[in-house]
């Protein structure tokens, strides 16, 4: 989808690019409809910055992985740390709770629960290779289905 995205800005640009030329050339050659021509190149200048700000929304969620845990332990989890990306930290996750956190992946480190339960320290692994723009269920001690994509 996020490559359809940045598809879909580069085509609408070009496109609208054009139009305005082809605008502004008609602004300069008819006199007549000068008004008209004026009030359409604002409008489609106008456009830019929405643009702009629905490029930078794509490139943000091309960056990021979101990732919902899900304590399937049957124990309340505390001092949650999600490590790979930028590191999340979570204080308390309780029985059945479900948490959602956004990690920016800045590189192609595995993604890694460090949790405590019943005073011991344990590790999971999230993902091991991690896919920027990817929405993942994992649920924390369900060995058998640890990780669910969302799409």
């Amino acid at each position: 989808m996020t490559l359809f995205g940045m598809i879909f800005i580069a085509i609408a640009g070009i496109i609208n690019l054009g139009v305005l030329v082809k605008v502004l050339i008609n602004l300069i050659n008819e006199k007549e409809n000068r008004k008209k021509h004026i009030l359409t190149s604002g409008i489609m200048i106008l456009n830019i910055p929405i643009a702009v700000f629905y490029f930078f929304i794509v490139m943000f969620l091309m960056s990021t992985m979101r990732i919902s845990l899900i304590n399937e332990t049957g124990a309340k989890l505390t001092d949650l740390k999600i490590i790979g990306g930028e590191t999340k930290i979570i204080n308390e996750l309780g029985v059945g709770e479900r948490q959602t956190e956004w990690i920016p992946i800045k590189s192609e480190n595995p993604i890694i629960l460090e949790y405590r339960i019943d005073g011991e320290t344990k590790h999971e692994t999230i993902y091991s290779y991690p896919v920027t723009g990817e929405r993942i269920n994992h649920r924390i001690g369900n060995n058998s289905n640890r990780i669910e994509n969302t799409y």
